[in-house]
């Protein structure tokens, strides 16, 4: 049985039509573009397990591939996404970890979800819960890009609370 750890992190933009674009170089690091303009621009990914953080920032979690794929949700409609593959290696046992980065074409919206594979990540001495931060993905760094920058914000809480402002 597959056990996954899921993120689902839904960007909308609401209230006109706009052109989204993930833009990635070969780092992994990712900016988020409406309308040709830099929205949002990527910071670093972790998990939680062991009792200790595995991030990109020290390369305790190692980016290790990138693909592409597309496909046809009968709700939604089509979609294109780019899937970051990291590999996540504790107590001699490798993980993979997939972040997924879903630009749907019929609505201006991104979905973000991230994956751990077959493998249960633990803690030791520390009891999470669903009020516990287990997984940085995505992250941003929040920076005015320029004085007429006028973006909101995004506060998550809980498994099912967001907010867009």
């Amino acid at each position: 049985m597959k056990t996954q750890l899921f993120a689902l992190f839904l960007f909308l933009i609401i209230g006109y039509e706009c052109k989204i674009d993930v833009l990635i170089n070969k780092n992994g690091d990712f900016n988020i573009t409406i309308n040709n303009q830099i929205w949002l621009r990527s910071s670093r990914t972790a998990i939680y397990a062991d009792d200790r953080w595995y991030s990109t920032e020290d390369q305790s979690l190692c980016l290790i591939d990138r693909t592409t794929s597309q496909g046809i949700d009968p709700n939604l409609g089509s979609w294109n996404e780019t899937n970051f593959i990291y590999n996540l290696t504790r107590n001699e046992k490798t993980t993979l970890i997939i972040a997924h980065i879903r630009q749907w074409n019929s609505v201006s919206a991104l979905t973000f979800h991230l994956e751990n594979g077959d493998s249960a990540l633990t803690t030791n001495t520390t009891t999470l819960s669903l009020e516990t931060v287990r997984t940085v993905f995505p992250s941003f760094l929040i920076e005015k890009m320029n004085v007429n920058d006028d973006r909101g914000y995004i506060t998550i809480g809980g498994i099912e609370q967001m907010s867009i402002f």
